[in-house]
């Protein structure tokens, strides 16, 4: 198994912009972006520049710290849960769109809007649009109640 080396960084909020900064072996690399979302793969830019690495060699171990207060474990929490949420709203939209072509033509729209609380305008655009095939709409992971 090939090991990758992992470096620590520490992310802050300052004077408007998120700050992260690496705090072993790379100690006192920092930059600095003004969303959030920025940071990850701009970490990993600078990262892989000083050492020479592709990003996918090596790893990034991040700490969340607000006020002097880690909030780490909150910050990893919060992007859990918007990860399945956006895997539950992709599970749906898919399982709402084959319903929607299994009901077309048997139920007028305007029912089949109801049922799914969508316009019967929006029903209309999704049931003139492709259907996911069954393979395409499954279930999200571990979490999903049978």
């Amino acid at each position: 198994m090939i090991k990758f080396p992992a470096f620590t960084v520490t992310v802050t909020r300052e004077a408007g912009v998120w700050t992260a900064a690496v705090v072993d072996d790379l100690d006192g690399v920092t930059g600095a972006f003004k969303e959030f979302g920025d940071v990850d793969a701009g970490m990993r830019k600078i990262v892989a520049n000083l050492t020479g690495l592709p990003s996918e060699r090596f790893y990034l171990r991040w700490r969340y710290e607000f006020d002097d207060a880690d909030a780490t474990d909150l910050v990893r929490q919060y992007q859990e849960a918007d990860r399945i949420a956006e895997e539950v709203a992709r599970w749906r939209e898919g399982v709402r769109a084959r319903l929607i072509a299994t009901l077309n033509g048997q139920l007028p729209q305007r029912a089949i809007a109801d049922l799914v609380g969508l316009s019967h305008q929006r029903v209309n655009q999704i049931a003139r649009g492709a259907v996911p095939e069954a393979a395409e709409v499954v279930r999200p992971g571990r979490w999903v109640p049978s």
